[in-house]
């Protein structure tokens, strides 16, 4: 699986937490049960609240590092090669107003590393590697 796919599925995953903890809305008179007063010439949805702001930030970012050497000696023939990624994305969506917000941000990284040398009395090889990630996402619709 490439970066790219498992920054994608961390999102993924942040999108469905964030719904499973939404709480549910109930229809109720704007007027009564808020105890708000909606301009007639505003468009609300049925929600009963405006957005005095909203913020949309996005951002991608990608780099990566690879070496490989090779000895070809007589005394100690060789190989080895060593690569590292990161790979991340982030969204921000802000809705503030009278009660609402939200926001959401996932990250990616991997590295890699192997090692391998052989001569006239043996062979050996080596190899290592890691991977983090992490995701957050959370909303507020006020008390």
């Amino acid at each position: 699986m490439n970066a790219t796919k498992f920054v994608v599925l961390l999102i993924l995953i942040g999108v469905v937490c964030a719904n499973v903890g939404a709480r549910q809305l109930q229809e109720v008179p704007k007027d009564t049960k808020l105890d708000i007063s909606v301009p007639k010439t505003a468009n609300t949805n049925g929600v009963g609240s405006q957005l005095s702001f909203v913020f949309a930030y996005s951002d991608a970012y990608s780099e990566g590092l690879g070496t490989a050497t090779a000895d070809a000696g007589p005394g100690r023939p060789g190989a080895g090669a060593s690569g590292s990624g990161s790979a991340g994305t982030r969204g921000y969506v802000l809705a503030e107003g009278p009660r609402a917000t939200a926001f959401s941000g996932s990250r990616a990284d991997s590295q890699g590393r192997g090692i391998a040398s052989a001569n006239r009395g043996g062979a050996a090889a080596e190899g290592a590697g890691n991977g983090s990630a992490n995701t957050t996402t959370g909303g507020s619709a006020g008390p």
